[in-house]
């Protein structure tokens, strides 16, 4: 089961960002305060299909509709790959803390 909990301004993401599950992230996401800063971290996606770019790209237009600054941490390799395929990877906001483990 997908799901995000709200630390402050950031938002932690766990489960799957798949085909099945996306509805419940995007409905999660849209019941949460979007913060003007909003930090949103990957590190407990177990999996991820191209939906999860496309939920993706929804809160990078949701965050723009509200004039937050959004960036993202910890992305899943497999996403890092899909993202890299379909040209995007530069297109999606990213920390320079994402690999401090």
């Amino acid at each position: 089961m997908a799901q995000i909990q709200q630390q402050g301004s950031r938002w932690l993401i766990s489960g799957e960002m798949t085909i099945n599950q996306v509805d419940v992230l995007l409905a999660e996401s849209k019941a949460l305060q979007m913060p003007a800063e909003l930090e949103v971290d990957l590190a407990q996606v177990a999996e991820v299909d191209t939906v999860a770019l496309s939920l993706i790209f929804e809160w990078l237009r949701h965050a723009a509709a509200n004039k937050a600054n959004i960036k993202l941490v910890n992305l899943p390799a497999n996403l890092v790959s899909l993202a890299t395929l379909y040209g995007v990877l530069a297109l999606i906001p990213q920390s320079g803390t994402s690999h401090s483990h």
